[in-house]
């Protein structure tokens, strides 16, 4: 009778340290967000054309910006921001055409930003993509 009773109780035991685990363990928000840019050499005065999108399942509002530096390093400057969007109902976008004024590297990059609301409102970083380099003749 004991036996049953200690095999019972393990069995109980083991089902709630699981489920404090459980409990414990943090729930992590899925998200991503890409960039490409086209073509990867251009000559001097060409465009460079920077498509990207993202999403999270932290964010309520967001919107993706681009943004370019030129050479590797440096400050990045945003080149344009797509508008805002509410997660879940689409993703937020940017597409822009821009211009290579410069010989030598330039950069690119893809930020993800929440912001407070539908019209805005503080930005804060959610994901940054990998840097795409484009070559300039």
């Amino acid at each position: 009778m004991f036996g049953r009773r200690g095999a019972r109780f393990a069995a109980v035991g083991a089902v709630g340290v699981a489920a404090a685990v459980l409990a414990v363990t943090p729930a992590f928000a899925k998200g991503s967000a890409t960039l490409s840019v086209s073509p990867g050499t251009v000559k001097l005065g060409q465009g460079v054309y920077v498509k990207g999108q993202g999403d999270s399942d932290a964010l309520q509002y967001a919107k993706f910006c681009a943004q370019e530096r030129v050479g590797t390093h440096g400050a990045w400057h945003t080149v344009k921001c797509g508008r805002i969007v509410t997660v879940g109902a689409s993703e937020a976008k940017v597409d822009v055409r821009v211009k290579a004024s410069h010989r030598g590297v330039l950069q690119f990059r893809g930020v993800l930003y929440g912001v407070d609301g539908p019209r805005g409102g503080h930005p804060s970083v959610d994901i940054i993509t990998q840097t795409k380099t484009v070559h300039v003749r």
